[in-house]
């Protein structure tokens, strides 16, 4: 038994040497387009803000017409049911597209009308950071351009066992779960210094998933290894003391009281 958990032990080190380079170190790097984003979802970036959606809210405020003024929360079906105007369609407008919507609409019934909206974008709109953070966390988008080093921060960072060259981004596109891998070291060291690291956007359902560094999951099958290894050691001493002790209690229990 010892012959072979010495064997064991030796081999350990060197499985450690040959997964000690990341598994995820061959991917794309954040330098790359990860070229999975929707074509409205890029037009969102370049625009630097969300288009309305189902179940956003704006803020409406009529300028001198405070019974116009309200908060509507936007139907399933992408439109606002307004006093006075009726229904009006709100989706896939951005917040200044669809406050001229609004007074184009009220100029029918009001002089010079005067409209400022605010929006408040539904709490559906989110991303889930997981795995090696230090505080894993569904977090509510209020930009499309938030970025993937945006929510791993508002998760509290990396953990001390977190890799930074495997920073996965689990997305649907089409029906299909599309998994892509960023590297962080290439956007702060890559290598070559010429390129242009650009980092990449988060979209809401998005999955961020940081993986346990190799020496991180080799310490751990190290911790496993040695406690079982201490657990057949005890079992081991208990098995090949068992004769003496039952002698012991034998010779005990053959004396006279």
């Amino acid at each position: 038994m010892n012959l072979r958990l010495s064997h064991l032990l030796i081999a350990m080190p060197v499985a450690f040497a040959a997964c000690n380079v990341s598994p995820y170190t061959e991917g794309p790097s954040m330098n790359e387009n990860p070229g999975i984003l929707p074509l409205d979802y890029e037009s969102e970036i370049a625009n630097g803000e969300f288009f309305l959606g189902p179940e956003d809210k704006v803020i409406l405020d009529v300028y001198q017409n405070q019974d116009l003024s309200r908060t509507y929360k936007i139907r399933i079906d992408g439109t606002v049911n307004l006093p006075l105007v009726g229904k009006l369609r709100a989706t896939g407008q951005t917040r200044d597209q669809f406050e001229d919507s609004l007074m184009d609409a009220y100029a029918k019934y009001l002089v010079n009308p005067v409209v400022y909206v605010d929006v408040e974008f539904s709490p559906k709109r989110k991303v889930s950071v997981m795995g090696e953070v230090n505080r894993a966390a569904v977090l509510s988008l209020t930009s499309p351009r938030t970025t993937v080093l945006d929510v791993i921060a508002a998760a509290g960072g990396l953990s001390p066992d977190g890799d930074k060259t495997g920073v996965l981004i689990a997305r649907y596109v089409d029906g299909i779960m599309t998994v892509k891998h960023f590297d962080l070291d290439m956007l702060f060291a890559p290598d070559d210094v010429n390129v242009r690291s650009s980092v990449p956007f988060v979209q809401a359902g998005d999955v961020v998933y940081v993986v346990k560094t190799a020496e991180a999951i080799y310490n751990q099958h190290l911790t496993t290894v040695s406690d079982t290894l201490r657990a057949m050691s005890f079992g081991e001493r208990v098995i090949l003391s068992a004769p003496r002790t039952a002698e012991a209690l034998q010779g005990d229990l053959d004396e006279p009281l």
